[in-house]
């Protein structure tokens, strides 16, 4: 049984109904996909959502934390949070942490955490709550690096935040939490600057290709075989497509740094409210 966490309902529906046509026939009707609406700006939504999912009694085994923004204008977000570290890593922090206990009580389960070959670019977590919710520079170039950094920043927290997710577990949890980044994939993350898909088209992997790395590290049984934690897995670049066989990469050092993953971790509970965490 799939839940589709998404914000827009009619999206969601239309994908929902493109799967379906690519099952065959036959099984079609056994197909358990379901909408729930979850806004992942806002921390009532992902309440709501939690809620919701509760109330349909099923087991959790699997959690991908897949939404996100790229590159988009200033905003804040529901709660007062650059949009990017609103969205990607505050709004999937919340989720996961609300979850948790689902998947303890379905254990062997995995958390995937889409990250991003972006997080290598970034110095560190912004700590100051006026500094990081400061608007983008109105300056052409300017505001390109600021989105730039921004978007590197949430995906910087998202593995610092995998990491220390999968240290709290502990070595011998049957929880298995990683990282991925997918390789650049031709969806429409790049609405906000269509530019770059122009250019790196040819380039970019499809959409199939792309979730290669999320399927493995989600269902592949090497990672409870291996005991794999707190990993981050990228498309290998030896193999071709149509199958790219991920493999395990050096993440930004800022993510092995303890203390500042600490640190990010009791603002992430100030921030969204949460008083008990694992």
């Amino acid at each position: 049984h799939v839940i589709m966490a998404c914000r827009n309902e009619e999206k969601a529906q239309a994908a929902i109904q493109d799967i379906r046509t690519q099952v065959d026939t036959k099984d079609s009707d056994n197909l358990k996909l379901d909408f729930i609406q979850l806004d992942l700006a806002s921390y009532e939504s992902v309440r709501k959502f939690v809620d919701q999912f509760h109330q349909r009694h099923l087991p959790l085994h699997l959690l991908i934390n897949n939404g996100g923004i790229y590159m988009s204008p200033f905003a804040l977000t529901n709660n007062g949070q650059e949009s990017h570290f609103g969205v990607n890593h505050l709004g999937h922090f919340l989720l996961t942490n609300l979850l948790l206990d689902d998947l303890k009580q379905n254990v062997p389960s995995r958390i995937v955490m889409l990250a991003s070959r972006a997080h290598l670019r970034h110095p560190g977590i912004e700590f100051d709550d006026e500094r990081r919710n400061q608007p983008y520079p109105d300056n052409g170039i300017a505001t390109y690096r600021a989105r730039a950094a921004a978007y590197s920043q949430s995906k910087l927290a998202n593995m610092m935040f995998c990491k220390e997710l999968a240290e709290r577990l502990g070595p011998d949890s049957r929880i298995y939490c990683n990282g991925v980044h997918p390789g650049v994939v031709k969806t429409n993350v790049f609405q906000h600057i269509n530019w770059i898909k122009f250019v790196l088209s040819p380039f970019m992997r499809t959409v199939e290709n792309g979730a290669m790395t999320t399927l493995y590290v989600a269902t592949h049984p090497d990672i409870e075989i291996k005991n794999i934690h707190g990993a981050y897995f990228v498309p290998s670049k030896h193999i071709p497509p149509p199958y790219i066989r991920p493999v395990e990469a050096n993440p930004n050092p800022v993510v092995l740094d303890k203390s500042a993953r600490e640190r990010l971790w009791e603002l992430s509970k100030r921030l969204t409210g949460l008083s008990n965490t694992i």
